[in-house]
């Protein structure tokens, strides 16, 4: 893998847009409001805007004000602000679902919290790798949610472990963390968004 090719991946499957992609796959799932795509459209819209938009202008904010100083965040400690609001945005998007009713959403959007408060605790000790939580995350959320709505789709979930093999290399490619910093943020994300919430949940 080239450098310019692990920095591509480094840049898609940057943590802050995760999200989307997952929110963005509801759209396929009937159970989600139906076949009401205007209401569906509309909800994934408005947590896009909660979950993506928000922390990516304060991600942003930060890089401008030099709080962080680099577009990639390597030094741990600057990640920490970044981390909290993006943790506060999480928590109004599960519970904007789960007024409107929509408890396995609202549920994995709490478990993605889960995931994040953990992921900012260990920074303060340690840098474990958000973008491998993020894309294991992705691939446990795919899979709660087929399980909780009996929609599977095994061709996305080949595809989404490919991706999280990609993004691991990538990490390591670009020297960004150790090998034993990618397995710990992939098994944290794993495991939060997948078996807990079936733990938790049922």
């Amino acid at each position: 893998m080239s450098d310019r090719i692990a920095q591509i991946l480094t840049i898609l499957f940057q943590p802050l847009l995760v999200p989307m992609y997952g929110l963005l796959l509801l759209i396929a799932v009937p159970q989600f409001y139906g076949y009401n795509m205007h209401a569906k459209l509309l909800v994934i819209g408005i947590a896009i805007f909660l979950m993506v938009i928000l922390p990516v202008l304060w991600y942003l904010s930060l890089i401008k004000l030099k709080v962080i100083t680099t577009p990639q965040a390597s030094d741990r400690r600057q990640r920490i602000w970044a981390y909290l609001f993006t943790l506060l945005c999480y928590c109004g998007t599960a519970w904007f679902f789960m007024k409107l009713g929509s408890l396995v959403v609202g549920g994995v959007i709490l478990m993605a919290s889960v995931a994040l408060a953990l992921v900012t605790g260990i920074n303060f000790f340690w840098k474990i790798s958000a973008h491998a939580t993020g894309i294991s995350g992705l691939l446990g959320a795919t899979l709660y949610i087929g399980f909780s709505y009996g929609v599977y789709n095994p061709p996305l979930y080949v595809v989404l472990i490919i991706c999280c093999g990609l993004v691991c290399s990538a990490r390591l490619r670009l020297d960004a963390h150790t090998p034993w910093q990618l397995i710990a943020g992939t098994l944290l994300g794993f495991t939060v968004m997948f078996p807990l919430p079936l733990l938790i949940f049922g």
